[in-house]
């Protein structure tokens, strides 16, 4: 068995990406934006898979399906794993898939493989051209499940409040510099136009930990760290206004 990037043309394993998304006019929508992997069982090509690529630490799966006579198998597990531990040794934080809402093998699958439920894009399917039925009745929202692709640091710190004032910017994107009357440094992602009581917290930020250290120290940043990438993944997830620097301090 092994994992191997398909490098040519996508339509000739049509067939195996329409068992994962068998609305073809929705395949052709994402198919040419995504990176493409095959998986192979004694030479043999028996599943091919899509990903998208949100950001450098960030990912979606938009479609993994083996052939009909190796499912049920393990197969189709043994393609998702090696397509995490690949996407995990490129340094991503997190994979997301989204499936069905009505189709029990497809949640235990991605359940089995470590995914855990994140959200959900109501009437997802009322899009598709036709309705798709599965075990439990016609398809109507999608469940986005999450997968953990590395260990998450633990921080315990206190959530306070202080006075904050705007420090003048060269960039046109958060995070915004700021500072309290003593000195102490901080980021706000918000926009700060003046001086104001903002609530500030150092917790939100754990999958980045090294990053947003040597963010706040400050010393240089990795060269391919995407900042705004950075910004946009966890400004979705928690409402924080300023990340201050004393909080990484010895704050693990």
């Amino acid at each position: 068995m092994g994992l191997e990037r398909m490098t040519g043309d996508w339509h000739q394993y049509k067939d195996l990406f329409l068992l994962a998304d068998e609305d073809e006019a929705m395949l052709a929508r994402y198919i040419e934006q995504t990176e493409r992997w095959l998986w192979t069982v004694a030479n043999t090509t028996v599943g091919a898979a899509a990903v998208r690529v949100v950001n450098p630490y960030e990912g979606e799966l938009m479609a993994i399906a083996v052939a009909p006579a190796y499912q049920q198998q393990g197969t189709g597990s043994a393609f998702l794993q090696a397509l995490i531990a690949a996407y995990a040794r490129r340094g991503w934080w997190t994979l997301t898939v989204g499936t069905g809402d009505t189709g029990p093998a497809q949640l235990r699958f991605y359940l089995k493989n470590g995914f855990r439920p994140d959200h959900i894009r109501p009437f997802f399917f009322s899009q598709y051209a036709a309705p798709i039925e599965d075990q439990w009745g016609p398809l109507q929202n999608m469940i986005v499940f999450k997968r953990l692709l590395k260990p998450l640091p633990h921080w315990v710190v206190p959530t306070t409040a202080a006075i904050w004032q705007p420090l003048a910017v060269t960039q046109p994107l958060a995070p915004w510099p700021v500072a309290t009357g003593d000195g102490t440094m901080g980021w706000s992602l918000a926009p700060v136009k003046q001086a104001q009581t903002l609530t500030f917290v150092g917790a939100a930020f754990d999958f980045a930990l090294n990053q947003w250290a040597a963010l706040l120290n400050p010393q240089p940043l990795a060269a391919d760290t995407d900042l705004a990438a950075l910004w946009r993944y966890w400004r979705r997830a928690y409402p924080a206004y300023v990340v201050p620097a004393n909080y990484f301090q010895g704050n693990k």
